[in-house]
């Protein structure tokens, strides 16, 4: 029984370290993007397809919704294709 609890204790920590991991890697990604339109926003006047990307990118935005109380795999594995398509509008300019 004890070496089971030490490898629970194990998996526990393994977890925390994950979802830190991610937790860090999806706000890095989420800040790069913000900085990216605030940056295409201070000019002058982005061009029409720049314009388009930002469309796409509120509607992706206003369409998503999770329900984070739940802590569903699925709504993580939803948050993570709402930025992996972010990412890939802002990746052009």
């Amino acid at each position: 029984m004890k070496s089971v609890v030490e490898e629970l204790e194990s998996l526990r920590s393994d977890f925390k370290s994950a979802l830190e991991s991610y937790s860090t890697r999806i706000e890095t990604e989420i800040s790069a993007i913000r900085s990216a339109v605030e940056k295409e926003g201070s000019a002058e006047t982005p061009s029409s397809a720049k314009m388009r990307d930002l469309r796409d990118m509120l509607t992706l935005l206003r369409k998503f919704q999770i329900k984070p109380e739940k802590g569903r795999r699925k709504d993580l594995k939803k948050l993570d294709a709402l930025v992996g398509d972010l990412t890939l509008l802002i990746e052009t300019w």
